[in-house]
């Protein structure tokens, strides 16, 4: 077996930037093959056909693959890479690569971040499949980035990987798709922790200490709007019998009033450090609370039976479409988006509307009163921001006893509903 290099000299000899903390200690463990090429060719060439590569396409590529493949340093640091990467998920490891170029030793160095992504694929599936996971779960995952991917090269000649964190969820094959969502393991961790009653199960989330609130109980200064004369700060008086705290409302906002949980009542159901499974939301039909209940029934069966080391407690996600300010403005009663984040446990987040401007105006920071308006939620969502309202980007939770009850709002009540109408937007009233 060749000699394992130092983690120091590859790292050096490539000079990457941006490369993810914990990586030397890493290396100590990780044990280097006999592996002579970095993507088998039988594998590229038949992403080639599927895409219809010109031969002048397919020549810049191999060149750019032959080029690591031949050069001992970088060929290591790059195999080295790809183990790590296919691992990288299931430690929750989030956000943690992104794009990488090498300082020397190849040939059309702007195509090193989406070999590195093609040289994932095989290496994750091989680790799927001696989990025992059936093929069906993964097959098509690594493609959902590559139409798009080799649509920009073949048209613009252009192989940059646009969102190199997101897509190395599916070229690792570290998320699935069940039904109509897709998951992938995610490790909580914001400020605030969740007690479930030990008698009637209702479930209570309690903010963290020293969160400055606006009146409205989102957080101050988010859309760069404060509230100098009604923000709140979040206590957490604990002793021996109870917590005092302040009560994040389900419907998404902080309520000033502090409460207290008696020990001898409540239990500890979800706190810093506990994996969930974080859920996203592909474009298209069939966003409704019973696609949600059974996507989170296959994937919680999933995940019990082919990570039983992972300790599941629930679910997390993040969106414009959980945000209940958008209740304001749709018809409660027939709206999906209205319907499906009713059946979340809904919290504020230092997250503004710009997702919401992108996905409703087409651009992060899109002014509503300049664009063409066609939909009815544009007009409703545009005229709602003309009056100086604004919406938020808000966070869920579901956990793990719940996602049976999705359908039936198991959060949310009519008080929580009467409590949000009294304080939306009185930052703005007052």
């Amino acid at each position: 077996m060749k000699t394992k290099e130092t983690y120091e000299n590859l790292s050096e000899y490539c000079g990457f930037q941006n490369l993810p903390e914990g990586l030397p200690e890493l290396y100590i463990d990780y044990k280097a093959d006999e592996q002579t090429v970095l993507i088998n060719r039988t594998f590229l060439n038949k992403i080639f056909n599927q895409y219809e590569l010109s031969e002048e396409k397919r020549q810049a590529f191999l060149q750019a693959l032959e080029s690591i493949e031949q050069n001992s340093k970088l060929f290591q640091f790059t195999r080295f890479l790809v183990s790590d990467m296919c691992s990288a998920r299931n430690r929750c490891d989030v956000d943690n690569y992104t794009n990488l170029t090498p300082a020397q030793g190849m040939q059309h160095p702007e195509f090193y971040s989406l070999l590195l992504l093609l040289a994932c694929v095989e290496p994750a599936m091989k680790k799927l499949a001696r989990r025992g996971v059936p093929k069906e779960y993964y097959e098509e995952i690594p493609f959902r980035p590559m139409k798009a991917q080799f649509q920009k090269y073949i048209e613009k000649n252009d192989v940059t990987v646009s969102d190199f964190p997101w897509d190395m969820n599916f070229y690792t094959c570290s998320i699935f798709l069940f039904d109509r969502f897709l998951f992938i393991p995610y490790k909580f961790g914001d400020a605030f922790s969740m007690y479930r009653h030990a008698k009637n199960g209702k479930v209570v989330a309690l903010s963290h200490k020293g969160i400055c609130f606006r009146r409205d109980g989102q957080y101050d200064g988010i859309n760069d709007v404060y509230d100098k004369k009604g923000a709140f700060q979040s206590i957490w008086e604990e002793n021996d019998e109870s917590i005092t705290a302040n009560r994040i409302n389900p419907m998404g906002f902080a309520e000033k009033q502090p409460i207290t949980l008696l020990k001898s009542e409540w239990q500890l159901a979800l706190s810093e450090g506990d994996l969930l499974l974080a859920l996203h939301i592909p474009s298209g039909p069939g966003y409704t609370p019973d696609k949600l209940k059974s996507s989170m029934r296959l994937a919680l069966d999933f995940y019990e039976q082919y990570y039983p080391e992972l300790p599941i407690k629930g679910f997390w996600s993040e969106s414009w479409l959980y945000d209940s300010h958008l209740s304001l403005v749709l018809d409660n009663d027939k709206s999906n988006i209205v319907r499906v984040q009713r059946q979340f446990y809904n919290y504020p987040i230092q997250e503004g509307d710009n997702m919401l401007r992108y996905e409703l105006f087409g651009d992060w920071k899109a002014d509503p009163q300049k664009v063409e308006l066609k939909t009815s939620l544009q007009k409703s969502a545009a005229t709602y921001m003309a009056s100086g309202a604004r919406f938020n980007t808000t966070s869920m939770i579901v956990l793990k006893d719940e996602a049976d009850k999705m359908g039936q709002e198991p959060y949310i009540t009519e008080e929580d509903i009467k409590h949000f109408h009294q304080i939306v937007d009185s930052h703005l009233k007052g």
